[in-house]
């Protein structure tokens, strides 16, 4: 099955209320890119890269896509995914092995795994070996900028949808204000829902080990990225000194960079992301390398591929996505698990 063409588009979403905001930046809108891998026989695989911006970035990864890894990508076997995706990383390697280039070769990564689940006519976590067909799901929807009463209800509104935990920023304010707003979220969905808190990076070692102690004693589920990512040291001191779990991850890239966050012990429960982690195929590396370290593994982001690799993954957890549109919207939830897919493919369509 050869790859006839590869396509893009890419949009941008400015936010129809007002900015978003958690502690390291203010978001005013979001953008993403689509691929489109296409066979000789007429199939096609859907993939795609978002950004939290509407700057420049969508339209730059679409060219970048189109003039740097499409021509590398025509005329190859859809069947040898990995050899495709090894091909990349090598011609984009003077472009930078994190950032930019990679979100590029998610999409196309995700793309190529699209379309071999429907080249063979089933969904694509049957072809990598599925170890549960649900997995729980909480909702991402607490941001800085809200205030109490909205955090009360966004975070109400994802238990009355059937979630079973939801995610706040913390880090914007001192100390005080995180407690308040993790005390007003807990007074709205009870003590058996989980709460996670997501510090984006801002903390320093000492202020994280201050907050992460009063968090714990608050019943948080974990405590989410509170040191800037690359701090693996620091990382593996605040994780053996905190009793709260530390979740990290979504900002490394690679296998390579997950590996030796492991083997420094750097977090409790590690958060790959898709776009920045590689793609499908470097992810099922690092559920491996989860795995094997006996991490458990939760995403950072929830689309059906990101969900599709949780099936897959020995140590899986939770899911994370934000509020569905409508009671049929993705992902489709039973007893607050996000049920796998049917559809051929990632079930895009």
């Amino acid at each position: 099955m050869r790859v006839k063409e590869v396509r893009t588009t890419y949009s941008v979403r400015p936010h129809a209320a007002r900015p978003i905001r958690d502690a390291l930046q203010t978001l005013t809108g979001g953008g993403s890119v689509s691929v489109e891998v296409e066979s000789e026989d007429g199939l096609v695989g859907r993939g795609t890269s978002s950004f939290g911006r509407i700057d420049g970035a969508p339209k730059a990864l679409s060219v970048f896509i189109d003039g740097v890894l499409a021509p590398l990508v025509v005329g190859r076997d859809a069947t040898g995914i990995p050899a495709i995706i090894e091909s990349l990383k090598v011609e984009t390697e003077y472009h930078g092995t994190a950032g930019f280039a990679t979100f590029g070769i998610s999409a196309v990564d995700v793309a190529l795994w699209d379309l071999l689940g429907k080249a063979h006519g089933v969904p694509t976590y049957q072809l990598w070996g599925a170890h549960r067909d649900r997995v729980p799901a909480y909702a991402m929807v607490g941001w800085s900028n809200y205030d109490l009463d909205e955090l009360r209800q966004q975070c109400g509104e994802a238990v009355a949808q059937g979630f079973r935990g939801v995610k706040i920023k913390v880090g914007a304010g001192d100390l005080d204000d995180d407690v308040r707003r993790i005390e007003a979220v807990r007074s709205r969905i009870g003590p058996d829902v989980a709460l996670m808190v997501d510090a984006n990076q801002v903390l320093t070692l000492s202020e994280a080990l201050r907050r992460g102690e009063v968090f714990g004693e608050l019943g948080v589920t974990w405590f989410e990225e509170p040191l800037p990512a690359q701090d693996f040291a620091g990382y593996a001191e605040l994780t053996s000194r905190l009793r709260i779990p530390v979740a990290a991850g979504e900002n490394l890239y690679g296998a390579g960079q997950f590996r030796e966050f492991f083997e420094r012990r750097g977090c409790d429960i590690v958060q790959p992301d898709l776009r920045r982690a590689g793609g499908p195929t470097e992810i099922r590396a690092v559920g491996a390398l989860a795995s094997a370290f006996g991490v458990p593994y939760a995403s950072h982001g929830g689309g059906p591929a990101a969900l599709s690799l949780l099936l897959c993954a020995p140590t899986a957890i939770w899911l994370e996505t934000g509020l569905r549109s409508s009671p049929t919207a993705y992902p489709r939830l039973e007893d607050g698990c996000a049920l796998a897919p049917q559809g051929p493919g990632f079930e895009w369509e």
